[in-house]
């Protein structure tokens, strides 16, 4: 037993001195003769390594293994072979799901942004419940199965507690996908903004949502679907214009999927929201306008070759506003934007 850092740390027994281990001749890490930045490992962990590296090479099926490399991994996560040996072993054991799931969410308390965990978490998952069985139930029978539930329940903690947590609506997009959860998705998504609309992270899983998961540049979307999100994001710019989600979410939708509605649809929305009195100020005061503005009027010109120069003349003055004005700080950036204009 010793003292670190203010807490009492119970020391174990070494493996060399466990019968459980003695059958087992630990192999040691191979720097070579004179490597050059050795890692400063410490005792506990070399010695486990050595045992670990053993029973790997012979290919060990066995609950020490299991536990073993458990024990690995609660001190180095990244461990990228060590998880992979321990997905085969629950695999050939048969261990079960829900303790191994158990074992998973107590390890993300401590790394939740560990990219092993979060992929091991998806093998024991389809385990559970597989995905193509899945899909023969309604998508409400697959939202209240007890498996996506828990899941879901899971992914609710992890992003309450870090709503930008990569890692954490990497998976989610995973399990969306996986059991085809796309309108219970987009709920989520409807509550996530509405409690924060400058949650990048749950505008992007808008887009997400939107095209179902598929690559952007395979999709054509419905003609009602754009108008539903130009009026939904046009919504959000209200709360805060100053905020740059909405404004690069719709812009980059339509720039990708419907480049004519840039100004035949959100154009006359936003001059309509900077005309008002109750928000023309936050509007003319955010670059994001003056940048959308750009963005709808170079497109323009180019779908409208008799009005070409006149619209670039109008792109070109708001460059310069944004380079003199708006945005100073990147006056540069915008000076070489109106060079491409």
């Amino acid at each position: 037993m010793r003292i670190e850092d203010g807490e009492t740390v119970v020391e174990s027994l070494s493996m060399a001195l466990q019968d459980e281990w003695k059958d087992v001749e630990p192999i040691e890490q191979d720097d070579g003769k004179s490597p050059m930045c050795p890692i400063a490992y410490t005792d506990e962990y070399r010695e486990m390594m050595g045992y670990l590296r053993a029973v790997m090479a012979v290919g060990e099926i066995s609950k020490r293994a299991l536990e073993l490399t458990g024990r690995v991994i609660e001190i180095n996560p990244g461990h990228y072979t060590v998880w992979v040996y321990r997905k085969r072993l629950i695999e050939e054991l048969q261990t079960a799901a829900e303790e191994e799931l158990d074992w998973v969410s107590s390890i993300s308390e401590k790394y939740p942004k560990n990219y092993q965990l979060w992929h091991h978490r998806e093998s024991i998952v389809v385990r559970l419940w597989s995905p193509q069985e899945a899909l023969q139930v309604t998508e409400d029978q697959r939202v209240t199965n007890p498996v996506v539930q828990r899941e879901l329940q899971f992914l609710s903690r992890a992003i309450d507690e870090d709503s930008k947590n990569f890692h954490a609506w990497s998976y989610r997009q995973w399990l969306v996908n996986k059991y085809q959860l796309w309108d219970q998705e987009m709920a989520f998504v409807n509550t996530m903004i509405s409690q924060d609309v400058r949650n990048n992270s749950a505008w992007n899983q808008r887009y997400f949502v939107v095209l179902k998961g598929c690559d952007p540049a395979s999709v054509q979307l419905d003609d009602q679907v754009v108008l539903n999100e130009i009026a939904f994001t046009v919504e959000n710019i209200k709360f805060a214009p100053n905020n740059e989600s909405p404004w690069s979410y719709i812009t980059g939708m339509l720039l990708r999927h419907d480049k004519t509605r840039l100004f035949t649809e959100l154009l006359p929305r936003i001059k309509a929201l900077a005309g008002d009195d109750g928000y023309k100020l936050a509007m003319i005061s955010t670059p994001f306008y003056w940048s959308a503005l750009v963005d709808i009027y170079e497109q323009q010109a180019k779908a409208q070759p008799e009005s070409k120069e006149q619209l670039l003349a109008e792109a070109r003055s708001f460059c310069n506003r944004l380079a003199t004005e708006v945005d100073i700080m990147h006056a540069r950036y915008w000076r070489y934007r109106k060079s491409t204009l």
